[in-house]
C-alpha cells in the first residue's frame, strides 16, 4: 500500500464535484467454458460518475468524538464500521474523511498545537493527516494493531499527543501494549512497564506542572487497571487500587484523574482512589466521561449498556454530588433530524462525551446510532438535545431492491439493526422505517405490480425468529404471513413477476427445501424435484450473502434457483422444478446472486464470487461465461440507454486485473466501463441495485456507509 492516500477526490465527489480519468486499455484472453461460449473483452474506460449517500441518517455506532482545544468547530468522530468524519461548520454537516483508508476506526486524536493535524488508528494501521483528513500518510513504523469493530471499541481513545510537544505521541495497541514516539510518528519505541501483550484502550496526558514536554501520562489496560508514568513515558507502573476494567479517563481540577469502569467511577488524587459513583446507579458499567474545560468542576458521565435510555449524569462539584438527567426533576427534550428515529432513542450504549472547550456548557455525546448535542448541559429546567446527523451515514446494509417503474419508489433497503427503508428521495430522510424490526434480510417485489412487496424480517442477528410480511402499497401497511411449517430462521423470499399472491421461499441450510404459495403465504407446498440447500450459504445469520433465487421478469409462472452448478427452473410457480443446463458450471465460492433479465422471457444470470459471472440465454441448455469478469461479487440490471436493451452493473474483478471495483456494461459484459470514479468502498459492497427507471443510476449497499448512489 502506498504510504500516502489522496482523499481530495473523494471529498470532491461528496460535495458534487466530478472528474474523469481515461484508463489504459486492458486486454485479456477469453478461455472457452466447456458446454458454453465465450464473451470477448476489448477495453476499459473510467466514466465520470457522481457518488453520494442516499439520505438515511446515522444508524451506526459512533465510538468516539474529539474536539480541538483552540480551533473553533474543529471536531471529528470515529465509527466502528463507517470510517471517520470531520465537522464542516459552513455546511453544518459531517464530511467523510477516511473512505480510501478503512471503515473501522479504533482511536482518534488531535494535536493541540497543529490545528489541522489528526491521527487515526484503523484496522489498516496508524495514519496521520496534516490537512484535516483530506490526505493521509500511514505511519508504517507503528508495530501495533487495532480493531475498530472489536470489543471495547467504545472505551477511550488509545492515541494521545503531548499538548506541550507535538513531536511526542503515545499510542496504545490492541495486543502489543503501549508505544511512544518522539518523532511525530516516524518511529516508535515500546513503553516500559506496560505489559507488551496488553490491550491498551485509553491514553491521557496531564500537562500541568511540566515544561517542554508533559511528565505525567496515564494508560488503561483492559482487565488489569490504570498505568501511570511520572517521567514523560520513560517507564510506567500499575497504580495500586485502580479499577480492574477501566473504560475512559479525564483530567479534572487539580490534576485529578477521573476513571469510568465496569462498576462505577473512581477519582485518583495522586495518592488514593475515591469512589464517586452515583448511588442511584451503583455497580453499573460507566463509560463516557468529559470535563468542561471552562470549569473543571463540571463533568458529565454516562452508563453504557446494550440498550437505549442509559443513565446520564452531570455534576458541578467534581463528582461529589450528581444530578441524573432525563428524569422528572431534570427532563430533556429531543429533536431528531431523521424522522424515522424512534422516540426511545436517547443515550443508547453511549460511548463518548465531549464538551466544547470554546463554548461553555456545549456538550456532544455519541452512541449506537449517531451524535447528539446540547447547547447547555448545565442549564436549569429542561435540557434540549438535538441529533446532529447531517452527512453521517453509517447503516450496515443487508440487501437492496430497486423496483420496476410504477412503484413510486427509487429503492428499498434492508439493514442490520435499524430494519430498512423505502427511499422515495435521494436527499430527504425517510420519515418511517420500512417495517418495525431490527433486521430486514430479504426483499422482493412484483415486476408487473411493483407496489406489491414481500420482506423477511427478524430482531435477531442469527436470523432466527424470521417472519414474512407482505404489502400492497409499497410498505405503507403490512400483512403478516406464515412461513412453511418448521421454518424458524433465514431463507429468501421471491414474488412472482405477475401475481403477488404467488411466491416461493428458499429455506436456509444444507437440506433447505423450496416451497411455493399461491395465496400470499396462507399455505405452502414443498416443491417436487426442487434442489436442496440452495441457500446453504456460509452461516445462518443476517450477513449471509447467498441470494440464489429469482422470478422471471416476463413470465409470471417461472422462477429460477441455482444450486450445485445447475440452474433449476419452475414453470408452474415453484411447484415442480427441472435443471435448465445440462453441463454443470462451478458452484459458489462465497457470494451467490441470481437475477433474470428484464424484458426477456427465460433469460437468467448468476454470479458466483470467485467462480465468475454466467448467462443462461432464453431456451439455452448451456451457460455462457462472461470471462471478462472472472470474479463477480454481485450484479444488477438497470434501465437501458436509449436504443439499447439493458444496462448491466457488477462489482468484481476484471480479467487481468486485481482488486474489486464497480463496472457497467452495455453489451452483456463484452466491454466494461469503470464507474467508481475515485469512490472507495472501504466498508465493502454487500449488494447492487440498478435503478429501473433512470439510465445510469445505481445503488450500492455498503457494510457501514449506508446506501451509496452513483449517476453520470
Amino acid at each position: 500500500m502506498k504510504t500516502k492516500l489522496i482523499l481530495t477526490c473523494v471529498l470532491g465527489l461528496l460535495l458534487g464535484v466530478t472528474s474523469c480519468k481515461k484508463a489504459t486499455e486492458t486486454k485479456s484472453s477469453t478461455p472457452l467454458l466447456p458446454g458454453g461460449s465465450k464473451a470477448s473483452f476489448s477495453s476499459l474506460a473510467s466514466l465520470a460518475y457522481n457518488w453520494s449517500n442516499v439520505a438515511i441518517g446515522g444508524g451506526g455506532y459512533v465510538t468516539g468524538i474529539v474536539i480541538h482545544p483552540s480551533a473553533a468547530n474543529r471536531m471529528y468522530i470515529r465509527t466502528d464500521v463507517g470510517g471517520a468524519y470531520r465537522w464542516d461548520a459552513t455546511a453544518l454537516a459531517w464530511v467523510q474523511i477516511l473512505d480510501a483508508v478503512s471503515s473501522s476506526v479504533d482511536g482518534i486524536a488531535l494535536d493541540a498545537n497543529v490545528t489541522d493535524r489528526v491521527y487515526v488508528g484503523t484496522n489498516a494501521g496508524l495514519y496521520q493527516s496534516n490537512d484535516q483528513g483530506s490526505t493521509w500518510s500511514k505511519l508504517s513504523s507503528f508495530p501495533g494493531t487495532f480493531s475498530g469493530n472489536g470489543d471495547l471499541r467504545w472505551a477511550g481513545e488509545p492515541i494521545a499527543v503531548d499538548p506541550l510537544n507535538s513531536a511526542i505521541l503515545f499510542v496504545g495497541s490492541r495486543a502489543n501494549g503501549l508505544y511512544k514516539s518522539t518523532t511525530t510518528g516516524s518511529s516508535f519505541s515500546q513503553a516500559s512497564g506496560v505489559p507488551t501483550g496488553a490491550d491498551v484502550r485509553s491514553v491521557v496526558i496531564d500537562p500541568s506542572g511540566s515544561t517542554g514536554s508533559s511528565s505525567k501520562i496515564y494508560a488503561t489496560v483492559a482487565g488489569t487497571g490504570v498505568y501511570m508514568s511520572t517521567n514523560g513515558g520513560t517507564s510506567f507502573s500499575l497504580i495500586s487500587g485502580s479499577p480492574t476494567n477501566p473504560n475512559r479517563m479525564a483530567i479534572g481540577a487539580s490534576g485529578k484523574l477521573y476513571v469510568t469502569h465496569s462498576t462505577g467511577i473512581k477519582v485518583y488524587d495522586g495518592s488514593a482512589w475515591t469512589d464517586i459513583t452515583p448511588s442511584t446507579d451503583a455497580g453499573e458499567n460507566y463509560c463516557a466521561i468529559s470535563i468542561d474545560p471552562t470549569n473543571t468542576l463540571r463533568l458529565a458521565v454516562a452508563v453504557r449498556t446494550s440498550a437505549s435510555g442509559d443513565p446520564m449524569y452531570r455534576s458541578t462539584d467534581g463528582g461529589t454530588t450528581w444530578a441524573k438527567i432525563n428524569t422528572s426533576t431534570l427532563p430533556i427534550t429531543k429533536s431528531n433530524e431523521p424522522g424515522w428515529w424512534p422516540s426511545s432513542w436517547f443515550s443508547s450504549a453511549t460511548s463518548s462525551i465531549a464538551f466544547d472547550p470554546l463554548h461553555s456548557g456545549n456538550m456532544y455525546y455519541t452512541d449506537w446510532f449517531g451524535i447528539w448535542f446540547t447547547a447547555n448541559m448545565f442549564q436549569s429546567g429542561s435540557i434540549a438535545f438535538s441529533a446532529q446527523e447531517n452527512g453521517h451515514e453509517e447503516t450496515d446494509l443487508l440487501t437492496l431492491a430497486a423496483p420496476s417503474p410504477g412503484a413510486g419508489t427509487l429503492v428499498y433497503s434492508g439493514c442490520a439493526d435499524v430494519g430498512g427503508f423505502r427511499h422515495i428521495s435521494l436527499t430527504s430522510y425517510p420519515t418511517t422505517s420500512l417495517y418495525s424490526t431490527q433486521q430486514i434480510t430479504s426483499i422482493s417485489y412484483c415486476e408487473q405490480f411493483p407496489q406489491n412487496i414481500a420482506i423477511l424480517a427478524t430482531n435477531n442477528n442469527d436470523a432466527s425468529g424470521i417472519q414474512l410480511f407482505t404489502s400492497a402499497n409499497s410498505g405503507g401497511s403490512w400483512t403478516a404471513a406464515t412461513l412453511p411449517s418448521g421454518i424458524t430462521a433465514g431463507g429468501r423470499i421471491v414474488v412472482s413477476s405477475y401475481n403477488p399472491d404467488k411466491m416461493i421461499y428458499v429455506a436456509h441450510g444444507a437440506s433447505g427445501k423450496i416451497y411455493s404459495t399461491s395465496n400470499k403465504g396462507v399455505s405452502w407446498t414443498a416443491s417436487t424435484n426442487g434442489p436442496l440447500g440452495a441457500d446453504a450459504g456460509t452461516s445462518n445469520d443476517i450477513y449471509d450473502k447467498c441470494f440464489p433465487a429469482a422470478a422471471d421478469c416476463v413470465n409470471g409462472s417461472k422462477f429460477y434457483v441455482f444450486q450445485g452448478g445447475f440452474m433449476y427452473m419452475s414453470t408452474d410457480v415453484g411447484v415442480t422444478w427441472a435443471k435448465r443446463n445440462t453441463t454443470a458450471i462451478p458452484t459458489a465460492s462465497s457470494w451467490t446472486n441470481v437475477a433474470s433479465r428484464p424484458g426477456i422471457d427465460g433469460e437468467a444470470w448468476v454470479s458466483l464470487d470467485g467462480n465468475g459471472l454466467y448467462k443462461l440465454a432464453s431456451g439455452a441448455s448451456a451457460f455462457t461465461q462472461i470471462t471478462t469478469m472472472p470474479i463477480a461479487r454481485c450484479f444488477s440490471f438497470g434501465a437501458p440507454q436509449s436504443g439499447s436493451t439493458t444496462a448491466l452493473y457488477a462489482y468484481g474483478t476484471l480479467s487481468g486485473g486485481s482488486g474489486n471495483d464497480l463496472y457497467r456494461s452495455l453489451d452483456d459484459g463484452s466491454t466494461w466501463d469503470q464507474i467508481s470514479n475515485g469512490q472507495h468502498f472501504s466498508a465493502g459492497v454487500k449488494a447492487i441495485a440498478a435503478d429501473r427507471t433512470t439510465f445510469g443510476q445505481v445503488y450500492i449497499a455498503t457494510g457501514g456507509r449506508g446506501v451509496m448512489v452513483g449517476h453520470p
